[in-house]
């Protein structure tokens, strides 16, 4: 078995396989000082913790509908001031299909359902690899 440990992998463990959001902001912040302490990597250091809380942010949608900016913030590491901007990038740029509630200082998650095209496009994607895997197959028997 393979025991090698750092704060990325269990930053990834966090989040994807515990879904310990919490678990996974504190890893992120060991993952910030492990990076910046690696000269190969630190020049990605910014975008790696922005992909980062991206990541934490579309793993905690998925689950949740409406989410308070305030906490939000906090599994973020974020100010709730800077968070609110965030998203609101995050959704000019059509990255996240959501609308904030300025009221309740909500973030509400809007249901995409994709259209009968959309979804045949989406189930049909790995046929051509699949059917040229297949015929290398058969050709070679």
């Amino acid at each position: 078995t393979n025991s090698y440990r750092d704060p990325i992998i269990e930053f990834v463990e966090a989040l994807f396989v515990k879904f310990d959001f919490d678990g996974a902001r504190e890893k992120l912040s060991e993952c910030e000082v492990v990076l910046k302490h690696d000269f190969f990597v630190v020049a990605c250091l910014e975008s790696f913790v922005e992909n980062a809380r991206l990541l934490i942010f579309e793993t905690f949608c998925r689950i949740h509908q409406c989410i308070s900016i305030d906490m939000l913030a906090e599994k973020l590491a974020m100010t709730p001031d800077r968070a609110e901007q965030w998203i609101v990038d995050l959704i000019r740029n059509a990255r996240l299909d959501a609308k904030i509630d300025s009221e309740k200082r909500h973030v509400v998650m809007t249901k995409s359902t994709l259209s009968v095209y959309e979804q045949v496009v989406e189930k049909t994607k790995g046929l051509t690899m699949r059917a040229q895997t297949l015929s290398q197959l058969i050709s070679k028997k």
